[in-house]
């Protein structure tokens, strides 16, 4: 087990991560109800539903983080849930808070464990968050898990151009495409719901997402330039 070094710290800033606190307003959720009033506070949604899909297309960028930390440094996080924490600026009327880990150690993933250090990514920071929101609000597990998916497949199209890891992206991509991984998380894999046919490149060119993740529901916003409702 160990710390990150400066410059993987860096990579994770991407994704809106941070091991330091910034000194902004730290939130943490213990409960599900504190969590959607804050997100309908922040987002102005009108409904738990379209809060709680809010709230994920942020807390997205976490979970693509942890899966971007295993196909790029065969690393994963020592925390859970409860260890991260919402740093939230005020002032930002976006509400695009950053994702703090109040710790910062890390193993080691084998090839051999890969296969279980992502699963376990998909159970504990995917499942284990969307079946509360999703059995509070009614929301589609399959919307949570695209508002995931919109983020991780950019981060796997960018993976996939450097030559020295490129075969190992492959190999952890085919997994989360399959129906293996998700056993006793989803009955088949969402992302290969998602992505269809086609490959990773192909499917930014251009990205369409399969559900409507409801942000046209925000007062003042529109849809998605790749929302799929024509009827938005």
């Amino acid at each position: 087990m160990h710390k990150l070094s400066s410059s993987i710290e860096k990579e994770l800033q991407t994704y809106r991560i941070s091991l330091k606190d910034e000194a902004q307003v730290s939130k943490s959720f213990d409960h599900i109800d504190e969590l959607l009033q804050y997100a309908q506070a922040r987002t102005g949604a009108e409904t738990t539903r379209v809060a709680a899909s809010m709230w994920f297309r942020r807390y997205a960028f976490f979970v693509t983080a942890q899966l971007y930390m295993i196909s790029k440094h065969r690393l994963t996080w020592n925390g859970t849930l409860q260890d991260m924490g919402v740093l939230d600026n005020l002032e930002d009327k976006n509400w695009l808070p950053n994702f703090w880990l109040k710790n910062n150690s890390w193993r080691d993933v084998s090839e051999k464990d890969s296969t279980l250090a992502l699963k376990s990514i998909l159970s504990r920071f995917g499942a284990e968050a969307i079946l509360p929101l999703s059995k509070a609000t009614k929301i589609s597990k399959l919307v949570l898990w695209e508002n995931i998916w919109g983020y991780t497949v950019w981060m796997y199209a960018e993976l996939l151009k450097q030559p020295d890891i490129k075969t190992r992206v492959e190999t952890d991509i085919e997994r989360l495409l399959e129906d293996e991984i998700w056993m006793n998380i989803e009955r088949h894999s969402p992302f290969k719901r998602f992505i269809g046919e086609k490959t990773i490149p192909e499917s930014m060119n251009p990205y369409k997402r399969v559900t409507c993740c409801l942000y046209y529901q925000i007062d003042g916003q529109e849809k998605c330039s790749y929302c799929p409702n024509k009827n938005c």
